[in-house]
């Protein structure tokens, strides 16, 4: 994970003029803010023992909670619904070097396993005069090397702070992402907002498996999001409103959180939060907003990541939306989870990009919302550990196992709309008859 914000970063966005600094704030919203985010390992490390990779939530003592869609687009500024889904591709050595203008000789050739140093780029394309001082090495005239300094710092800010490698390494793989970003592809507006997410829950699932010590997602923005659902507050009069940079305005909004240091402190406070100590819903969070919730097809949503596809499941924290939680649907999410392998094959491309395209969505809520009393017991009892939903169910709820539980657990009387229906025509059979009441009054409470 990000340790540090490398000074040769900050130098080289200090070295664009005011023009590019604006064209390149246009294609990558907040992330530039990033730089003023000072990493907490601690936390993380504390977090994934929480993370249950096979639900994609954190389980904590009475709630569960998730990195959204709209919690990066809160921290990003970055605009996602309306937009498709960028697809990777792999980058080679020599096409990498040829589009950025550089000449494939054997002195260039470091690109054999798929990465490239901050340095390497920025001694080319993050100086003002690194077009002169390395002539030799490019094939391109100062026009195009101009025009591809944008792009090159993109890749090594994406590669260093949003989808970091171990020893500082930038996957070369990256600048199919940039280019998508800054050039578009046939026309389509993309969003970067699901790739990020994914890949912060793809790091806390490998990292909780066990299968890497090394969290690959962005841990800047997790950490945020985490401060800001355990801090809770009851008015927001010290914040601006008006400010848009969410992560530029992250300490002034979190400046009176009292912050556990050390993972031992952070696992301890983490472990004995409830409920009721929970910021549900972000405060800016604006309410005349859809959330994404749910593929037509599916009980989540599949996210194209860099690496691979992960699940993303949000019907199971809705109160992060400011709505009330609801025993969700379920499904075996572990089926979508795949690693694109080094020929970044992305499977079934058309049909997620369909799906994505036509998401179920929810109204975000103007308050911090409760529970049911189903979800409650259910949650508690374990029931999520093991029940999956039938398949072809429409809506959020699981409305079998919620009748189950108010009928099972909660020992209430369940008449559902179905069973109604059925009586109303038993009964009037019975009046034409002349064997039945004159009229029947509906239950006090239907499903």
């Amino acid at each position: 994970m990000v340790s540090r914000t490398p000074s040769k970063l900050r130098v080289w966005w200090e070295n664009f003029d005011l023009g590019s600094q604006m064209a390149i704030r246009r294609k990558l919203g907040c992330l530039i803010s990033l730089f003023d985010i000072t990493p907490d390992q601690h936390l993380v490390r504390a977090l994934i023992h929480f993370w249950d990779p096979d639900r994609v939530v954190f389980k904590f003592k009475d709630f569960e909670l998730t990195p959204t869609l709209e919690a990066i687009n809160y921290f990003t500024n970055l605009i996602y619904q309306d937009r498709g889904q960028i697809i990777p591709h792999g980058q080679s050595g020599k096409k990498f070097l040829r589009y950025l203008g550089l000449k494939n000789t054997k002195k260039l050739r470091c690109f054999e396993n798929n990465w490239v140093s901050l340095e390497y780029l920025y001694e080319r394309y993050g100086r003002r005069d690194s077009y002169k001082s390395f002539r030799k090495e490019f094939s391109c005239t100062p026009d195009h090397w101009q025009a591809r300094r944008p792009i090159a710092f993109a890749v090594a800010l994406l590669g260093i702070l949003v989808f970091p490698l171990e020893h500082g390494k930038i996957s070369t793989c990256i600048c199919s992402v940039a280019r998508a970003i800054f050039e578009g592809i046939d026309g389509a507006q993309l969003t970067l907002v699901p790739m990020i997410l994914a890949e912060i829950l793809r790091a806390l699932g490998k990292c909780k498996r066990g299968k890497t010590n090394f969290f690959k997602g962005c841990n800047l923005i997790l950490q945020m999001w985490a401060i800001e659902h355990f801090y809770q507050r009851s008015n927001m009069t010290d914040i601006c409103f008006s400010e848009s940079n969410k992560t530029a305005s992250f300490y002034d909004r979190t400046k009176h959180f009292l912050s556990p240091v050390g993972v031992k402190d952070w696992y301890e406070f983490l472990a004995s939060r409830i409920s009721d100590q929970i910021q549900w819903k972000y405060p800016l969070l604006p309410n005349a907003k859809k959330a994404y919730m749910r593929c037509k097809r599916l009980y989540y949503i599949e996210l194209i990541g860099l690496k691979g596809l992960q699940p993303y499941a949000p019907l199971r924290v809705l109160r992060q939306f400011g709505q009330k939680q609801i025993i969700p649907l379920q499904a075996n999410m572990r089926v979508s989870e795949i690693q694109f392998g080094p020929n970044f094959i992305v499977p079934r491309t058309s049909q997620i990009l369909h799906e994505w395209n036509s998401v179920d969505k929810i109204d975000v809520g103007d308050g911090q919302a409760g529970t049911t009393p189903e979800y409650c017991a259910w949650l508690r009892e374990g029931h999520d550990n093991s029940d999956l939903s039938p398949e072809g169910e429409s809506g959020f709820e699981d409305v079998g196992t919620t009748i189950w539980i108010r009928t099972c657990r909660l020992k209430n009387t369940v008449i559902t709309p179905e069973m109604w229906s059925q009586m109303q025509d038993i009964v009037q059979y019975l009046e034409n008859a002349g064997a039945g009441p004159s009229s029947v009054r509906a239950p006090s409470s239907s499903m």
